[in-house]
């Protein structure tokens, strides 16, 4: 979205955001997640809803993958903070897999149960307990891979400071929430200025962190397009490392077939992002 357009009220910002009412198959593909998801054999050694906190919904599921030097790759669901769970996005163990590492699948507390300072807490929470668990949970003892989809993207690239991080990926992220307080969603979010100020990942930046790729679908509505490409830009000015890729043919949600399938294209970003150095 050129910088001197961007939507003003909130009809504008609602229907900015809105890929639903963009690309009438969002429902197919939602529903073409859920059932492969189903289809997921979950046997040993995988384990489901491992409590990383007290709250119901701070639980991980976590499946090996057969290389016991592998890396872990830690992927956290996107739903505008306030829908969604990891149960939904679990058919991503296939490709994840296919990169030969690790998956674990973060829930957090959704919003209006949490604020948005709640839920990144949770997350780098989960973050920190994963790393520090990974010995119990027969994992090799590598700092992690966060992936995120949609609001998920912002909230792996807010763990990206941490010592327990080695790398990320942000997939059709929503990383500056400062135009999400004109919107609808914010009826439920509750974002005053301070709080979108402190969760915005494009200027909270670390000092220091491992490259995060940034990836988007080229069909993305122009505002998750900005998203992107200006949180990318933010890390390149402050001298974080990183990519900025566009994958043809996809909008925000086909895009995650790319880490489905084995041969996609983050599954390999993946598999080399995970390669020894």
């Amino acid at each position: 979205m050129p910088r001197n357009t961007e939507p003003a009220t909130r009809l504008e910002i609602d229907r900015a955001y809105d890929n639903s009412a963009a690309f009438p198959d969002v429902p197919e593909w939602r529903e073409r997640w859920r059932q492969r998801s189903r289809a997921v054999a979950v046997t040993a050694p995988a384990r489901l809803d491992i409590a990383y906190g007290p709250a119901p919904l701070q639980r991980l599921d976590v499946f090996p993958c057969a290389r016991s030097d592998a890396a872990t790759a830690v992927f956290v669901h996107g739903g505008f903070w306030s829908r969604n769970s990891k149960e939904t996005f679990r058919y991503l163990v296939r490709g994840i897999h296919a990169a030969g590492l690790n998956a674990i699948f973060v829930g957090h507390t959704l919003a209006p149960n949490a604020r948005v300072d709640d839920i990144v807490a949770e997350v780098r929470l989960a973050a920190q307990w994963s790393f520090t668990h990974l010995d119990e949970l027969r994992l090799a003892a590598r700092p992690l891979i966060m992936i995120g989809w949609s609001s998920g993207a912002q909230l792996a690239a807010m763990t990206m400071g941490a010592d327990c991080v080695a790398a990320g990926i942000g997939i059709s992220g929503v990383y500056d929430l400062e135009p999400l307080r004109q919107a609808s969603i914010n009826d439920v979010l509750k974002l005053d200025r301070a709080e979108a100020q402190r969760n915005n990942a494009t200027f909270s930046l670390p000092a220091r962190s491992g490259p995060f790729a940034v990836a988007y679908g080229a069909r993305e509505l122009p505002a998750f397009r900005t998203q992107s490409e200006r949180f990318y830009e933010a890390r390149t000015a402050a001298g974080l490392p990183g990519t900025l890729l566009a994958l043809p043919g996809h909008h925000h949600h086909s895009v995650l077939d790319e880490l489905y399938e084995p041969a996609g294209s983050l599954t390999r970003l993946l598999e080399g992002l995970a390669a020894p150095t």
